[in-house]
């Protein structure tokens, strides 16, 4: 089904190769896992099965890889699609039409299939993926986790022979988790092949056949745990002093005059807080990052962020830093260099670009193009890139996404250190260890605030 042989490749601009030598045999209807680190170069070989490297990321290929006898260099991105289906990282990149139904069904209407095909193909896809009730809805009004489930729905739908999964739990709860291993379990059934790229792979083991393991762009078979990390970004080292640096007075807000996703909410945050806000996909986490932004502002009830009473955006860009959950919603240079110097050089401001680089591990990509990096570093850049700024109030929606354990441990840590000098950090997650990266973690569903405990 898959051979490589003796792959390196290097990335326009990148000093060091993404992978190297790196020489694969799997048979058809294997279940395969990439784990490894951010960077290690999972998503890189990934780009080579599916065409982008060279087709879209020119660079420099050595060795040489076939897809059931096909050379995807040699073959356009859209011929190659019809055996290759990716789900991205990105899953907002693969969302084309306004409601989910029809986006379920575009992938297939592009492969000019017939009509009475593309009804059932559509119709299987909703139904594994449990879009059902969401089978008519605008597709801007999802949740995160649920873009994910449409992505994969739309490759689903179009029945490619050799499936690619590039970290496709990302943005899932707990619940989709289970959700995608039931769908891999089914593409495995059908004898498909099925590669995941993945950080948390545990519940993904039983559905693998085998698991190859990336480090610094080389790759070795067997199973390894993913690493604890170190335990210094936990325990509780507030610098609150009782002064609400975040209140909300029941607040409500919904979309397009439809019911409320936040109804009568009302909390407050200490300056120098650490607080996350669970609750399973759909439950209004990201929604209530963006009241407390500014970026959205409430129907009905008071914000009061950093003293000011529902502020407009422009009332407290700077003192208020945001984290998209999508890292390149938020990356707009040329460079990694250029990236950390955008904000603040905006608001007047000087940094040292190689202090903050270094506190990520990025030093060595300094002149590399953002897209060039992995969906962790990414993230880690775009997180830098908000810290750079200097805010008061740090607001950070899912910010673990995309990040192995050794990583997030080291961006917690980061954060950590900002709480102990009076900074406040509210992030939303669905990592199981959230109580031990935070003083406080507010449980949130469409019935409003669960649960609000402090550690």
């Amino acid at each position: 089904m898959i051979e490589i042989k003796d792959l390196t490749y290097t990335y326009p601009e990148a000093e060091n190769a993404a992978v190297r030598d790196i020489s694969l045999h799997i048979k058809k209807g294997e279940c395969v896992l990439f784990v490894g680190p951010s960077g290690s170069g999972k998503s890189t070989v990934l780009y080579c099965l599916n065409g982008l490297i060279p087709h879209i990321f020119a660079g420099n290929v050595k060795g040489s890889v076939t897809v059931e006898g096909i050379s995807p260099q040699g073959v356009p991105i859209a011929e190659l699609s019809k055996t290759v289906g990716t789900v991205f990282q990105n899953h907002e990149s693969q969302i084309f039409m306004p409601t989910v139904e029809e986006d379920v069904a575009f992938g297939c209407e592009n492969l000019l299939m017939a009509r009475d095909a593309i009804i059932g193909r559509r119709d299987a896809a909703i139904e594994a993926m449990g879009l059902q009730d969401v089978r008519y809805a605008g597709t801007d009004t999802l949740s995160g986790g649920m873009k994910q489930r449409l992505a994969i729905s739309s490759i689903y739908a179009m029945g490619p022979r050799l499936f690619l999964f590039d970290e496709p739990t990302a943005d899932l709860d707990e619940e989709g988790r289970r959700d995608l291993v039931g769908i891999l379990k089914k593409l495995k059934a059908a004898h498909h092949t099925i590669i995941v790229a993945e950080h948390r792979y545990d519940d993904l083991l039983p559905v693998a056949d085998r698991v190859l393991f990336f480090e610094k762009g080389r790759v070795t078979e067997g199973v390894r745990k993913a690493g604890k990390g170190s335990s210094a970004a936990g325990g509780t080292n507030r610098a609150g002093n009782g002064a609400p640096h975040i209140e909300l007075r029941n607040i409500s807000f919904g979309y397009n005059r439809k019911a409320p996703v936040l109804e009568n909410i009302s909390l407050k945050i200490e300056k120098g807080e650490m607080v996350a806000i669970c609750g399973n996909n759909g439950s209004g986490k990201t929604t209530l990052l963006k009241v407390m932004a500014a970026i959205l502002r409430p129907v009905s009830g008071e914000a009061v962020i950093g003293g000011i009473t529902n502020p407009a955006l422009d009332d407290i860009v700077g003192s208020v830093g945001f984290l998209f959950q999508n890292p390149d919603e938020q990356l707009f240079t040329g460079s990694v260099e250029e990236e950390l110097m955008f904000g603040p050089k905006r608001l007047g401001k000087k940094i040292d670009v190689g202090r903050y680089l270094k506190m990520a591990g990025l030093d060595s990509m300094m002149r590399r193009h953002p897209q060039t990096l992995s969906r962790g570093q990414r993230q880690l850049l775009a997180v830098l890139s908000v810290l750079a700024m200097e805010p008061q109030i740090l607001l950070l929606d899912e910010p673990t996404t995309g990040l192995d354990d050794g990583t997030w441990h080291d961006l917690f840590r980061i954060l950590r250190e900002l709480t102990c000098t009076g900074r406040t950090v509210v992030f939303s997650t669905h990592h199981r260890r959230a109580r031990e990266l935070s003083d406080r973690v507010i449980a949130l569903d469409r019935k409003g605030v669960t649960a609000d405990a402090v550690f």
